[in-house]
């Protein structure tokens, strides 16, 4: 079975949402959901998709804004985030919701993923599909990311370490571009050059293209 991938692009911030599943199944993950999470419902319904996990790669506002509503309209769906990016969920504060004068909080995680060495992935199977999660500190303290190495070529959501051509910032309270750039560089350079990156922000990129020409983590 394929596996097909749904990019939602919520407002005012561009963060992208996916929605990722198996073809003739209906069980799907969501990931990052945004500040849009009417479109997320609309295409789950569209599609007679229903989401079996709500994956964070991190825990800022303009990416966990919509668990509430997918958890109100599916209320056993657990929501799965980095151990140091737990608080973030409920805390306006840390997820940094309040300097833009619209606090967000949402549900508490279900799942933590703990903190390991960056090549070390954590396990899970969901919607039929087995995950590969990886610390990625940097542009947060509890950053992840997530991989389908099943799927060929491989992909990975890698929200918002990095971007084409670009990287996630680092000014924020636990962030480190020591780490960040560490992060890029044990993790996503370490996988094949034609592995799809899909980040938090913009459109997608390869491994490939990032290692040779990004500006800011290059080879």
């Amino acid at each position: 079975m394929s596996i097909q991938i749904k990019t939602i692009v919520s407002v005012p911030f561009e963060e992208n949402s996916f929605l990722v599943w198996q073809s003739g199944q209906s069980e799907c993950v969501v990931i990052d959901p945004g500040l849009s999470p009417e479109l997320i419902l609309d295409f789950l319904l569209q599609e007679k998709l229903v989401p079996t996990a709500i994956f964070c790669t991190h825990g800022h506002a303009d990416h966990i804004a919509g668990i509430g509503a997918i958890r109100e309209a599916y209320p056993d769906v657990p929501i799965f985030v980095g151990e140091k990016d737990a608080p973030k969920l409920t805390d306006p504060r840390q997820n940094l919701s309040t300097d833009f004068g619209i606090p967000v909080t949402v549900p508490a995680a279900d799942v933590l993923w703990e903190e390991t060495t960056p090549q070390v992935p954590q396990k899970v199977t969901c919607a039929g599909m087995e995950w590969e999660i990886y610390n990625t500190p940097g542009h947060s303290a509890g950053h992840v990311v997530y991989l389908l190495r099943a799927k060929s070529p491989m992909v990975a959501f890698v929200g918002d370490l990095i971007f084409y051509h670009s990287v996630g910032r680092t000014d924020f309270f636990d962030g480190s571009f020591v780490q960040l750039e560490r992060s890029i560089r044990q993790v996503l350079y370490t996988l094949p050059d034609d592995t799809i990156l899909y980040p938090g922000h913009g459109p997608s990129t390869t491994v490939g293209v990032e290692r040779k020409t990004n500006p800011f983590v290059s080879e």
